[in-house]
């Protein structure tokens, strides 16, 4: 099959490597569409340390399949459903290394309800909640977003929001809509601080306030509006220098989640800015699986649309999937697609 490879730091190709491997608790997919990310994606591709990358490496981690072959053990899935967070698992002996591996043509989901159900210890089959089937009509690209909805929702909802709270998000990718939408969604109050040539789109989200971070006096300018000061503040981006700069906002025991990787291991929090205590949140630590049903019904219910982050002028084959890493990192669109 074929399958987008990183063979080392910035050089991406497309290869021929051998189909997964399907365990008895796996289903075989055909994979339909897998969206860029520009946070994980752009950090694997160029040798982030946080990530620990092996080359050659097999990309993706948002990626929707469908069913095309059963394992012996599988009773939840069956030929033709669409399922969510597709990887892959090649032979042991294929050479290649997986980090998540959805930029190919066939990948693998597990059946984990199957497993739990026959006894499995929770270890076993915890990390493949991920895995679900999504409702009749549902199109796959567009389901693509669907990963990016959960992982931040996810990882919001840990953070015990109520409604009413003022949430300040640092950040104007797909990460940071996600947050302003779900911010909404939860009757939270957003304000964003983000790129300039975002503004329009984050109007859509109806966030109460969006400050240019090019803006000489931004934090002025939030302060003006945020009264008491912001119950959260969320660093979509993960660099420490702007979550310090707007730390003087946060409440009194307030909440920083710190979303982003992009500084990952050298992320310094300036207590001294702070007014007092607050309570710290780890990006990498949220369940996943646990959001899809909420993030279902949002969906259904047209509380998120998927065209809002999405462009079908970005919308690429895998042969193309260079054009498609360099569209979200030039910023001409906050999410491409790679279709099979």
């Amino acid at each position: 099959m074929k399958a987008a490879v990183v063979q080392s730091p910035g050089d991406v190709v497309v290869r021929q490597v051998p189909n997964p491997v399907v365990g008895d608790y796996d289903v075989l997919c055909e994979t339909l569409a897998t969206s860029v990310c520009s946070g994980t994606d752009y950090h694997i591709v160029h040798n982030d340390p946080y990530h620990h990358v092996s080359y050659p490496v097999i990309l993706g981690h948002e990626g929707i399949g469908r069913v095309i072959g059963l394992g012996g053990k599988v009773k939840n899935f069956k030929k033709g459903d669409l399922v969510t967070r597709v990887i892959n698992r090649l032979p042991a002996d294929s050479g290649y290394k997986m980090q998540w591996g959805a930029f190919a043509e066939k990948s693998i989901a597990t059946d984990w309800q199957a497993m739990r159900d026959d006894g499995m210890d929770e270890s076993e089959w915890r990390t493949s909640t991920i895995h679900r089937v999504l409702p009749t009509g549902f199109e796959p690209i567009e389901s693509t977003m669907i990963i990016t909805w959960r992982e931040t929702y996810a990882f919001l909802k840990r953070i015990n929001p109520q409604k009413g709270e003022t949430i300040l998000i640092i950040g104007s990718g797909a990460t940071a809509l996600a947050f302003a939408n779900h911010a909404r969604n939860l009757g939270l109050i957003p304000f964003v601080v983000g790129s300039p040539g975002r503004k329009e789109l984050f109007s859509k989200a109806n966030t109460k306030l969006y400050v240019s971070y090019q803006d000489t006096d931004y934090v002025r300018a939030i302060a003006s509006e945020l009264d008491s000061g912001a119950d959260i503040i969320i660093d979509a981006v993960g660099k420490s220098k702007t979550l310090n700069q707007v730390l003087p906002l946060l409440k009194r025991s307030g909440k920083i989640g710190a979303y982003g990787l992009d500084e990952h291991l050298d992320y310094k929090i300036d207590r001294s800015r702070a007014q007092g205590d607050f309570s710290y949140y780890d990006g990498q630590t949220y369940d996943e699986g646990s959001a899809h049903d909420d993030i279902i019904s949002f969906i259904q219910n047209k509380k998120l649309n998927a065209w809002n982050y999405l462009d079908a002028n970005h919308v690429y084959p895998i042969e193309r999937i260079a054009d498609a890493l360099d569209a979200v990192k030039n910023r001409d669109t906050l999410k491409s697609v790679i279709t099979f």
